[in-house]
């Protein structure tokens, strides 16, 4: 009997060592169940009450600018409100667009506007006896763009130093295997636009390359009621050489000591705001006073911070 007993406990024993019992089991499966209902209501009420960083909105940007900005008839677009981490995206695969543009340039002009951009010409021709390295700045390129096709007049503005324009177009020149042209590899608009329907300031960047809209993306900045523009789109640092030549408050913009470069900022989607990001980025008067001169950061020190999205660019890349 003493043996019998002493059989079946040790069955009872190997069968614990191979698995589990059927109450171990449940009693496992029941703290299973109630830890993965508590993460899901865990999760649920933080997906509920997060910010919403993605909301679709309607907005009334008018029919001029629909049929300019997209080719499209109507006068609302949908896009995101800001901050939009979707429309980031959008918006750093635009700037690898750009800097490939820009690899590839024979030269960069940034014109200023404050008006939408109805003209995006393909080849640009060349007045007999010019040279086209005689475009040395923004505004020579302007000044020809306006002689040889005049309707560009009434779109691009006179700039130099710091542009104090809503909005800005970037021309990406390649070369075009003739005398007489010169070739338009690709087209950037930034538009700073102000809406009422809904209140606030709808922003885009477009590329365009044979006047056709390749890529872009847009956000809207809800008012928040600080109204501050941004501004300068862009900054153009002329040679260093031409200070020899007097001309008041844009010689502080005469810093190129070789070649003269942009800066260049665009709007960023996941910025709240237009406004300064962080108000420590920006500089103190004291410390813009100790720069030498020429000195042109007063004109754009407010720029500090406000965007992600900021670009050196040379006039001539290839050089």
């Amino acid at each position: 009997m003493k043996s019998s007993f002493s059989i079946a406990r040790g069955s009872s024993s190997l069968c614990r060592d191979l698995g589990f019992s059927l109450v171990e089991v449940m009693v496992a499966s029941a703290i299973a169940a109630s830890v993965l209902t508590g993460a899901a209501l865990a999760f649920n009420a933080i997906g509920t009450n997060q910010r919403k960083v993605s909301t679709i909105v309607s907005i009334e940007i008018g029919e001029s600018a629909a049929n300019s900005h997209y080719d499209i008839s109507g006068s609302t677009v949908n896009t995101y409100k800001a901050p939009s981490y979707g429309r980031a995206a959008r918006a750093d695969r635009l700037r690898s667009r750009f800097w490939d543009d820009v690899s590839h340039a024979s030269a960069v002009f940034c014109l200023a506007r404050d008006g939408l951009n109805t003209f995006r010409p393909v080849y640009i021709p060349l007045e007999d006896g010019v040279d086209a390295r005689s475009l040395d700045s923004p505004e020579s390129f302007r000044l020809h763009l306006s002689k040889m096709m005049s309707q560009s007049s009434s779109v691009y503005k006179s700039w130099r130093g710091s542009s104090s324009f809503n909005n800005g177009t970037v021309f990406i020149m390649q070369p075009s295997g003739f005398d007489d042209f010169l070739a338009v590899r690709a087209i950037y608009d930034i538009d700073i636009q102000s809406t009422t329907k809904p209140l606030g300031t709808y922003a885009s960047v477009k590329r365009y390359s044979w006047n056709v809209l390749t890529d872009y993306y847009d956000v809207f900045y809800p008012d928040d009621g600080k109204g501050v523009p941004f501004q300068p789109l862009f900054v153009f640092h002329e040679k260093r050489t031409r200070l020899i030549h007097k001309e008041g408050t844009i010689d502080h913009f005469k810093t190129a000591s070789d070649m003269p470069f942009y800066f260049i900022w665009w709007p960023d989607p996941a910025s709240q705001n237009l406004g300064i990001l962080n108000a420590l980025t920006a500089p103190s008067m004291d410390q813009i006073s100790g720069f030498e001169v020429p000195n042109p950061l007063p004109a754009y020190a407010d720029m500090g911070g406000r965007t992600n999205y900021f670009f050196t660019v040379p006039l001539y890349p290839s050089m």
